[in-house]
């Protein structure tokens, strides 16, 4: 179980926020063991009628992830929840991943190298 707060919002749709609770939890907890500097996420899901591509869009999920002096967002529009979800979050992890690579190569820069 993730000890990350999340707060999930759901707009346009008969289901209550509570439905989606668990697999989002279980979903977004799994981001906690690579990412240790996630103060929060905010998950809204949202219905959605758009045609794209002759296929009928109906969810949108957007995640937003706080981490310490910053945010990051990840919005993804499919014909069901679980594939928005999907790649909302493979949208989200990999903005994580960029964001703890650069933090890495910045912090890791010898003293030496930076006097030259």
């Amino acid at each position: 179980m993730s000890n990350i707060p999340i707060n999930v919002t759901v707009r346009h749709l008969e289901e209550p926020a509570s439905k989606f609770q668990p697999v989002i939890q279980s979903e977004l907890g799994k981001l906690e063991t690579y990412f240790t500097n996630i103060t929060d996420f905010s998950v809204v899901i949202e219905g959605i009628s758009k045609v794209a591509n002759g296929v009928e869009l109906k969810r949108k999920v957007d995640i937003t992830a706080s981490i310490k002096g910053n945010s990051l967002a990840a919005t993804a529009e499919e014909e069901n929840f679980g594939k928005a979800l999907d790649m909302a979050i493979s949208k989200i992890k990999a903005q994580l991943s960029k964001h703890t690579e650069k933090a890495r190569e910045h912090k890791s820069v010898p003293t030496a190298e930076v006097v030259k």
